[in-house]
């Protein structure tokens, strides 16, 4: 059956409801790592899409979200730029050469980052830039979308270090993992709270 989802922002908590269920809910301003684990990828879509629709949601999804057919730079000037004030006095160059090092990047890779095509570049390469523009403009729910699926164990473990960037430049920022159920899904450090969707129909109703 398809989950009827629909989520909503209501002073400093969102709710995700199945139908009248509720599924999940979550402070907006207490920070931490979340996880909910669904069936499929159907599923995954159906949950991502319920939470977008919400106000200050933002989502990362596995590729990273970059304009493929755009290079690095277009699109951090695009996503930098967008919606910000015209006086902001902020150097956005130095703030986003600093977010790349803290994710991980050398000099040299920065340097010659800007020229390349997303499409190009490895996958977990492509997170890591999107993550990056997360760090200088996060929303107040950060999705990350099916972050792990296809990746090697070693893979995953390097993202999850470099997500915890994430919560000691946002204490108060929540995180939330949309990941499908999987033997091979790799625990997240400090994860506050885990919410099971695998199976809609036998989860009871939050009371």
């Amino acid at each position: 059956m398809t989950p009827d989802l629909h989520a909503a922002v209501e002073g400093r908590r969102l709710s995700l409801f199945d139908g009248d269920c509720l599924r999940l809910m979550l402070p907006l301003d207490e920070g931490g790592r979340h996880r909910i684990v669904v069936a499929d990828s159907t599923t995954a879509q159906h949950v991502v899409e319920a939470l977008e629709r919400c106000p200050g949601i933002g989502v990362l999804p596995g590729s990273g979200g970059l304009l493929g057919a755009m290079t690095v730079a277009e699109n951090f000037a695009l996503a930098l730029r967008y919606g910000a004030d015209p006086d902001d006095p902020r150097d956005w160059e130095r703030e986003l050469e600093t977010a790349l090092r803290l994710c991980g990047l050398t000099a040299e890779r920065i340097a010659t980052l800007g020229r390349e095509q997303p499409m190009n570049l490895e996958r977990t390469e492509r997170w890591t830039i999107g993550f990056a523009r997360c760090l200088l403009r996060p929303p107040e729910l950060l999705v990350i979308d099916r972050l792990f699926a296809g990746l090697a164990r070693r893979q995953a473990n390097a993202l999850i270090a470099v997500e915890a960037i994430y919560h000691r430049r946002h204490p108060f920022r929540p995180v939330l993992f949309v990941d499908l159920d999987s033997h091979e899904l790799p625990e997240l450090p400090d994860c506050r709270t885990l919410t099971d969707l695998a199976e809609f129909a036998e989860t009871p109703c939050h009371s």
